[in-house]
């Protein structure tokens, strides 16, 4: 099929961007720009990384689509799957959607009918994750599908290679030993509340996480003196 010819232009213009070197907030904006006007029911764009086995929603356009893919961080989801599996994920119809009904009812409640996620291969210096795109009409992707998927899938993964992800990718390199001290932590906290009260653990993290978000602290500042008062 021959590409028409806004898919054309978005190509040359994505070409002349993956020869520069882009922050990712310049490059997932233009990345959004062109997706609108390829797609006019495109309401966001994400970008999830996966750093050691952990998915991370990087940047997102509005900054609120980031919420959808939360979500699927806590019960599966298409940009998981697509990161995962390094395949495209499509979801028509999130109203039909079977595999993952939490994210089918999130994405409803938000006025998302229908999606799409192409994986971002990995390389040595930037970690495998996808591209997600949000559309407000269901089927929003049918006839445009494989030029998006060529358009974004080729595209974007070059934008990824050339872009300034080395400084997000050292970020999140010293932030992870951070993040799994302060995982293992409510860990630790969240058995010693299940063993004192007959809780079980999953209960236990969810009254740290209610507590902190009350008192408008950190769950680790929570998990802290329980470990202090149960020590």
């Amino acid at each position: 099929m021959e590409a028409i010819p806004e898919v054309r232009d978005a190509a040359t213009q994505l070409s002349a961007l993956a020869s520069e070197t882009l922050d990712l907030v310049q490059h997932l904006n233009a990345v959004s720009a062109l997706a609108l006007t390829l797609l006019p029911s495109c309401v966001g764009v994400s970008i999830t990384v996966v750093v050691d086995g952990d998915p991370f929603t990087v940047t997102a356009a509005p900054a609120d689509i980031a919420g959808l893919d939360a979500v699927q961080y806590l019960d599966g989801g298409p940009c998981v799957h697509a990161a995962d599996t390094h395949s495209s994920v499509l979801v028509d119809d999130v109203l039909h959607e079977q595999r993952w009904q939490l994210f089918s009812q999130a994405t409803a409640a938000l006025g998302v009918r229908s999606s799409m996620s192409l994986p971002i291969p990995g390389t040595d210096d930037v970690p495998p994750g996808a591209l997600n795109l949000y559309a407000s009409d269901p089927h929003a992707f049918h006839g445009v599908q494989s030029q998006l998927a060529e358009l974004f899938g080729v595209h974007v993964s070059d934008l990824v290679e050339n872009a300034d992800l080395s400084f997000m990718t050292r970020e999140f390199a010293r932030e992870l030993p951070q993040r799994l001290e302060d995982r293992e932590r409510l860990d630790e906290a969240a058995g010693l509340l299940a063993a004192q009260h007959a809780w079980d653990a999953d209960s236990a993290r969810e009254r740290i996480r209610y507590a902190a978000a009350h008192a408008g602290v950190a769950p680790t500042d929570v998990a802290k003196i329980v470990m202090i008062v149960g020590a």
